[in-house]
């Protein structure tokens, strides 16, 4: 684990932060430099450029790292990890491949975080620099949390040392809490990720030495709120975004990817799919080794549910699954993205059982599964149970306000089906008041023949382009599903069986009567609806009963 504990305030005489003012002549300050051997004054331009510098710049500065002896290098993190982002600004300017880059960077991250000594060290621009790449490189490794409580003691550390009154801003304003906030959003904590993005806009202000770290939190702010179905919110944070200087190309991906996201989220909501397909030829399949991959994947599938083919989309996610490590894929927003794409597909592609199976694998009350579970009530006829998972969900403030239209929607159908048109009236006009009227999505999960049941209880606004979409959408579930719940040993007994056990071998294995096998198989056929061994097999394997 990362130590950051006993921390001592800076005492007089120790090295501090000086206001830097970067020279107007850079190429003659860096002759100057390599003349004297003025290594602190080359740490202060790289720390002052870092990922604003261009290709022109990164070139000079790293032709000019080479003549810094191997032991000053050493005693200069900052300088290192400086160079990494100089040498791809210059070998790398258009950035369309990022693996390497951001490997060397953790790389050295890691490498820092086991031999530096941050609990002594006492200079501001040092902890905040090298400290966050050590965070980074913890996260990185999938040890969310230790790397949030590491970034909250740098945090606490930056603020004891302080700076020393003539020390100007402090050393990259923003990117520390930028960094803890991504590190919630992965850990699938939005509340404090927002908030963490939040103070890294307000520190890092609009100059451009310091504004990448702003462009990162409002690409990101737009990316969170997009994923969750805030469209108006998102929309603000990329203008935001959009009113900085433009970052250094070969950054600008890392950067602004976010937003590419947060627009992604707008398109589907349209149901605008060739806008959608435009920015995840932007973003990637998901396979990319982005720390924002899970985003990447939620909207990737979202794709392939309603503008793809479900069987296809499933195996993708097998591919991005096993394009990242277990630790990352297994936790977060990650495993949150990963298990709600496979349910949403599963239902879409008629094997509800397997979706059930997954939903409840996951845990009962899971939010980000609200939907998934109450649709697949609603396909199987279950209309007062669909109806309950849709009341419950509707008043969960961890559901998304886009999940929470169309659960609305799902509560009115139920509601209506059960008779009950009053309710239904209610939780139809509930949703349509979420919706904008150039919004498609909600209603392009319902059949045709729910969309008119609808319409009849509510009016429903819709913009021509956005009715015109509506026509046009493919059927995205099924209207109706066979859902087959078996009793613990009644699956166990057909599992059994299935494995090739007789009768009399289950009952030994199970410790139980032959006749209590017998009556469980019957119960399993009954429901099955199966006559003999065989049929039963067949139908279990067909629906997913057994697994698979």
């Amino acid at each position: 684990m990362v130590q950051l504990t006993g921390l001592p305030r800076a005492v007089p005489g120790k090295r501090e932060a000086t206001p830097y003012e970067p020279p107007a002549d850079v190429p003659g300050e860096l002759r100057r430099i390599t003349a004297e051997g003025d290594w602190d004054a080359l740490e202060s331009l790289f720390d002052h450029f870092w990922l604003t510098m261009d290709s022109e710049l990164g070139a000079q500065l790293t032709t000019v790292l080479t003549d810094v002896p191997e032991e000053e290098l050493h005693a200069r993190p900052r300088l290192m990890i400086g160079g990494i982002a100089a040498y791809h600004a210059a070998v790398y300017p258009d950035a369309e491949e990022h693996r390497s880059f951001l490997r060397r960077y953790m790389d050295l991250g890691r490498r820092l975080a086991a031999t530096m000594d941050l609990e002594h060290e006492e200079v501001p621009a040092t902890v905040a620099i090298v400290g966050t790449a050590a965070m980074i490189a913890v996260r990185a490794e999938g040890r969310f949390a230790e790397a949030e409580e590491f970034g909250q003691r740098l945090t606490d550390r930056l603020l004891r040392l302080g700076p020393a009154p003539a020390a100007g801003p402090s050393p990259r304003p923003g990117w520390l809490p930028m960094q803890r906030g991504l590190t919630r959003s992965l850990m699938g904590d939005f509340a404090q990720a927002t908030e963490l993005y939040r103070q890294a806009v307000e520190q890092a202000g609009t100059e451009p030495v310091s504004a990448y770290a702003a462009i990162n939190a409002t690409a990101n702010l737009a990316m969170v709120f997009g994923h969750l179905g805030h469209r108006e919110t998102a929309r603000r944070w990329t203008e935001r975004m959009r009113s900085y200087p433009p970052p250094s190309g070969w950054v600008s991906f890392l950067l602004t990817v976010g937003s590419t996201l947060a627009d992604g989220w707008e398109a589907l909501d349209r149901y605008d799919e060739k806008a959608l397909s435009e920015c995840l030829a932007v973003t990637g399949d998901g396979t990319k080794p982005i720390e924002v991959w899970p985003f990447v994947t939620a909207l990737v599938a979202a794709h392939g549910l309603h503008f793809g083919e479900p069987a296809a989309t499933l195996a993708h996610l097998g591919e991005i699954r096993l394009s990242h490590a277990p630790a990352l894929a297994d936790q977060g927003t990650a495993r949150q993205v990963l298990t709600r794409a496979r349910a949403d597909l599963l239902l879409a592609a008629g094997q509800a059982n397997r979706a059930l199976r997954v939903i409840t694998d996951a845990g009962v009350g899971a939010p980000w599964l609200a939907l998934p579970a109450a649709r697949l009530r609603l396909l199987a006829g279950e209309y007062e149970v669909a109806r309950a998972l849709a009341a419950q969900a509707t008043v969960d403030p961890a559901v998304s306000r886009r999940d929470l239209g169309q659960l609305l929607l799902v509560k009115a159908l139920a509601a209506l089906r059960s008779g009950d048109e009053v309710e239904a009236g209610r939780a139809a006009a509930a949703a349509m008041r979420l919706r904008a009227p150039d919004e498609v999505l909600s209603l392009a999960t319902l059949s045709e023949e729910d969309r008119a049941a609808i319409a009849r209880l509510v009016e429903v606004p819709l913009t021509e382009r956005a009715q015109a979409r509506l026509a046009a959408a493919a059927p995205v579930f099924p209207e109706r599903v066979e859902l087959v719940e078996l009793t613990n040993r009644e699956h166990a007994v057909l599992l059994a069986l299935a494995a090739g056990g007789t009768v009399s071998q289950i009952a030994r294995g199970l410790v139980v009567s032959v006749n209590t096998v017998r009556t469980q198989l019957q119960s399993a056929y009954r429901k099955l609806g199966a006559s003999n061994r065989q049929e039963a097999l067949t139908r279990a394997q067909e629906l997913g009963v057994l697994g698979g």
